[in-house]
Order: C-alpha cells, then sequence, then structure tokens
C-alpha cells in the first residue's frame, strides 16, 4: 500500500452529507455484484479510500435489472490506483481512467471523483463543453452526471445508497429529470437529450416537463456533438430491445428530424407493405426486432443501421422506378447516393457503410426462391448474404409473408457452410471460388506487330 495519504483524508468534511438509505431499506445484495467489482471495492476501501458503485448499475440494481457494467468512483487518483492493482492500465490523455483487467477479457472502468469545469455564463451563445477533466468530491461527482437517477452510489462500506441529487425519489416516481438546468445541461452536452429519450423508453419513465420542453427547444443542438458519440447512442437504442418506443419519442421530440431528415420524410409518408396498411413499415420491423433481442438474438451493427436507410432507399425505388423491380445499375446508384452522404455524416467505419450498401443489393434477390444455379450459390457465399438475409428475415416477419423463402435461403446458406467445412477438414486447403459457367477464355500472349 502506498504511503501517499488517500484523496478522502484530504477532502475529508468538504461535501454537504447526502440521503443516505441504509442497507435494510433498499434491495441492493453483495450476490448482485459482479464478482471481479467486489474485489475492486473491497480493495480501494481497505486501502483507506471511498470505493462507490455509481452512475446506471446502482440505478439498474434498486429497479431490480441486472447491470450491464459495474463502474466504480472513488477518490483514489489515478497514480495511487496504479500501485494498488497491478492489473491496472490507465486510459485517457485530459482524464485518465483506470481499467481494471481481468481474465477473459473482463474490464471493471474505475474513476476518480470529477467536478464540472468552472460553472459557465447561462447567457453565453456557446455551451458546448470540450473538457470534463477536473477532480472532484463524492458530491462533485454526482452533481456532474446528467439525470438524477443516475447520481446514486453504492458504498461499500457499508453497503448504504448515497443520494446527493434526488435521485431516489425520481426513481420511485418514474422521471427523468436533469441535474439542474435542462437548458444549460443540453447545451453543455446535446447528447444528453439523446441519452433522456432513451431512458425514458427503455424505463417506461416519464420526463419532467422542463426536460421535456428544453429538448424540443435545444433540439437542433444535436448536430453540434460528435457524430461516434451520436451513432453509439443510437445502436445502444437498436440493440437494447426498446428500439420502437425510443424511436418514436425521438420522432415525437423532433430529433429524427435532425439526425435523419431523410429518413423522418418519408415516415410521414404510408407504406404499401404496411401489414395493416395504417403506417410504415420501418415501425414494424423495429418491433420485430425488440422482439428479437429480448429473446437473446444478437444482429451485426452493419444489419441495425441498415434498418434506418432500407425506408430511404424502398421509397427512392418505388419512385424510380414504379411497378417493376428496379435494375442492378440503378439499385447501385441509389445505395450510393443514399447510404454514403449518411454514412460520412454518421461516422459509420468504412466496413459496416459497406456490409449496408452489399446486404441492402442482395436482399431484394431473396424473394425469388433459389435454386442449384451456379450463380445462386456465389449469392450464399457473398460476405454480406448473413446480414442480407437477417433484413429479410426482419422484413418478412414485420410484413407476415415468406417465412418459407427464408427457410430456404437459410438451408442452402447453411449447406453450402457445411460443405466447405468438410472440403477444408478434409484437406486442409480453403475451397476454390465459385466460378461462372463456362470455360474462362484464355488470356494469350500478346502479339507484337511485324
Amino acid at each position: 500500500m502506498s504511503s501517499t495519504p488517500p484523496a478522502s483524508r484530504e477532502t475529508a468534511g468538504t461535501d454537504p452529507a447526502p440521503r443516505v438509505r441504509p442497507r435494510s431499506q433498499h434491495p441492493i445484495s453483495r450476490k448482485q455484484i459482479d464478482p471481479d467489482a467486489l474485489k475492486v471495492l473491497y480493495r480501494l476501501s481497505g486501502a483507506g479510500y471511498k470505493a462507490y458503485l455509481v452512475g446506471g448499475s446502482v440505478r439498474d440494481l434498486l429497479l431490480g435489472r441486472a447491470p450491464k457494467d459495474f463502474d466504480i468512483g472513488t477518490d483514489a487518483h489515478p497514480a495511487a490506483l496504479r500501485r494498488l492493482f497491478r492489473n491496472c492500465r490507465l486510459i485517457g490523455r485530459r482524464f485518465r481512467l483506470a481499467h481494471i483487467l481481468f481474465p477473459a477479457g473482463k474490464v471493471i472502468e474505475v474513476a476518480t471523483f470529477r467536478r464540472r469545469p468552472t460553472p459557465l455564463d447561462p447567457d453565453a451563445p456557446e455551451l458546448l463543453m470540450t473538457e470534463d477533466n477536473v477532480f472532484g468530491t463524492a458530491r462533485e461527482d454526482a452533481l456532474r452526471r446528467d439525470f438524477t437517477i443516475n447520481g446514486l452510489f453504492y458504498d461499500i462500506s457499508d453497503f448504504s445508497v448515497l443520494d446527493y441529487v434526488g435521485g431516489l425519489e425520481d426513481l420511485e416516481a418514474g422521471l427523468i429529470r436533469t441535474i439542474g438546468d435542462p437548458e444549460i445541461r443540453f447545451r453543455e452536452d446535446p447528447v444528453r437529450m439523446l441519452r433522456a429519450v432513451e431512458f425514458a423508453s427503455r424505463l417506461g419513465f416519464a420526463m419532467t416537463p422542463d426536460v421535456y420542453e428544453a429538448i424540443l427547444d435545444h433540439r437542433k443542438e444535436i448536430a453540434k456533438s460528435a457524430p461516434p458519440r451520436v451513432t453509439e447512442e443510437l445502436a445502444q437504442m437498436l440493440r437494447g430491445g426498446h428500439a420502437l418506443p425510443t424511436f418514436l419519442l425521438l420522432r415525437e421530440v423532433g430529433l429524427l428530424d435532425v439526425l435523419l431528415p431523410e429518413l423522418a420524410g418519408v415516415l410521414r409518408e404510408i407504406d404499401p407493405e404496411h401489414r395493416q396498411g395504417t403506417g410504415h413499415l420501418f415501425w414494424s420491423l423495429l418491433d420485430v426486432l425488440d422482439a428479437e433481442r429480448r429473446r437473446g438474438r444478437v444482429f451485426e451493427d452493419a444489419v441495425l443501421f441498415a434498418l434506418l436507410v432500407l425506408p430511404i432507399v424502398r421509397a427512392a425505388l418505388r419512385e424510380r422506378s414504379p411497378g417493376g423491380e428496379p435494375s442492378p445499375a440503378l439499385l447501385a446508384t441509389q445505395l450510393e447516393d443514399i447510404v454514403t452522404p449518411i454514412a460520412i455524416r454518421m461516422a459509420w467505419p468504412h466496413a459496416i457503410s459497406h456490409t449496408i450498401k452489399q446486404a441492402l443489393a442482395l436482399v431484394g434477390r431473396l424473394s425469388h426462391r433459389p435454386d442449384n444455379r451456379v450463380q445462386t450459390r456465389r449469392l450464399v457465399f457473398r460476405e454480406a448474404f448473413p446480414a442480407a438475409l437477417a433484413l429479410f428475415e426482419l422484413r418478412t416477419m414485420a410484413t407476415g409473408r415468406g417465412e418459407d423463402l427464408v427457410r430456404e435461403w437459410r438451408d442452402l446458406y447453411q449447406r453450402m457452410q457445411r460443405a466447405r467445412e468438410s472440403f477444408e477438414a478434409e484437406t486442409g486447403l480453403a475451397p476454390p471460388p465459385v466460378a461462372a459457367a463456362g470455360r474462362r477464355r484464355r488470356r494469350g500472349r500478346r502479339r507484337r506487330g511485324p
């Protein structure tokens, strides 16, 4: 243990007392906490530091849900964490975070308490925060967080829940409330508006009126956020099993118009493929996606983001090729014109945008029954075929048509995969590519002139 005095001793007594809910008055048990997270908490506490479970893990445990991550807050500074944990890796330049590494790639993230930067003038034209790297106290760390339900701490020293921000009351009332003025908090970090929508939809909570009105007033600020952060929030919305209510709320508050105006415009139309003919197929797709996710099915990000592009592509093709199948050239042009600008704006990795284009180019061909022709086998071996098949299956479930085609294409894909694996096992070689029918013309040596 380091001889450096713990930060908790240096800052003791500086925080106003939080509301404390003792172990007897809350449902969190150590049996629900990841064992490796408990090891980190106990080592920090045993060394004289404050050690709290923080944020979403405390919220979810109080709601009886299984947390996705177990993040830890402490008053130990990064250098002290590195001395205390031999399996520690510090990341970040401006603000150092500690990753405590465990077998099988597990990481427990530990952050030193932070405080918000020097208070800003709420009347300033620009409040966007670019730094959040000043160490602080437990109370200051709670106050810098986004919503009251995410500002709760679980203290391993006495198993109590600490509340500096009124999060316990809002959790029991089912409310999404910002810590501080929502007008300022959303201008500081517009991604918080997306998080408010996602939490309200996933937890079934209501946004407080001031939060709802602030999103309506500042929805255009979301365009100032770093695209990778926005993309990750959208991915979380699509992965979480509550995509339908989340995107309905995004449309209601106007955020969808700012983020994906192409999609928002299409969704105002009636889709002829909607099962009841009264809405857009997109909402049915999200509904079946949610059902599949709640059953534990995992989809690659290219499939999830393709769902956001599919309605735009379908609407463009209906306009340019009414009453018939589009030509391959028209489809390729439309995919390039539609997907590429969105991918650049949303900072999608090239591999994902490439798979989206390829999958959307293939999915229409799955509407025809598979046969034994060489071209069909070549189609199944395309890299984007699994993504295309997943999209086709979701569309089939949403429309109620084509279940037999899904089975036949999946059976063919599985047979081809087994044949490939058998060839590799017997020969130790990769199978040759499936060639087109007919003999390939041999290129001869170019004759020179006389």
